[in-house]
């Protein structure tokens, strides 16, 4: 009878190294797993108080006479604050005037708003959190305006 065959050191070698390649792809699948269930979570908008939008453009609070503001916040490596609030225009179009630049509200380029300004808060320095406030009149009656706001990075 002779001795049964046995599996040479390089065979060993490749079931090793085949096992250790399964263990890696398993732990990487498990990465990306967790990775992208923090990333969804972190993109989910979470209500805020809206004097924060003010704040991150270097305005220490909103508009005079603004009512109804709702806000949220969404961010990963760069955030949003995105709110809609009922402000009085001539209120507004004073607060917009404490910005860097005293941007006014315009119609050219405005999409689904019947006024609108985007501030470039880039060359301001560190006084502000946001790079960009982006601030849309989606309608006005009697003076008194319903205004989409957005303060972000980029």
């Amino acid at each position: 009878m002779s001795a049964p065959r046995r599996l040479p050191w390089w065979g060993w070698a490749l079931v090793a190294g085949a096992v250790f390649v399964v263990l890696v792809l398993a732990g990487l699948a498990g990465l990306v797993a967790w990775v992208g269930a923090d990333l969804g979570e972190s993109a989910e908008p979470e209500p805020i108080d809206c004097l924060e939008l003010a704040q991150s453009v270097g305005v220490p609070d909103l508009p005079a006479g603004t009512s109804a503001a709702s806000c949220t916040y969404v961010g990963f490596q760069d955030w949003q604050i995105e709110g809609t609030l009922t402000v009085p225009r001539s209120d507004l179009d004073s607060w917009l005037s404490q910005l860097p630049g005293s941007p006014a509200l315009g119609e050219a380029g405005c999409t689904d708003a019947i006024a609108c300004v985007q501030v470039d808060l880039t060359q301001v320095g560190e006084e502000v959190d946001a790079h960009y406030l982006d601030v849309a009149v989606l309608s006005e009656s009697d003076g008194v305006a319903e205004v989409r706001m957005s303060a972000f990075t980029t």
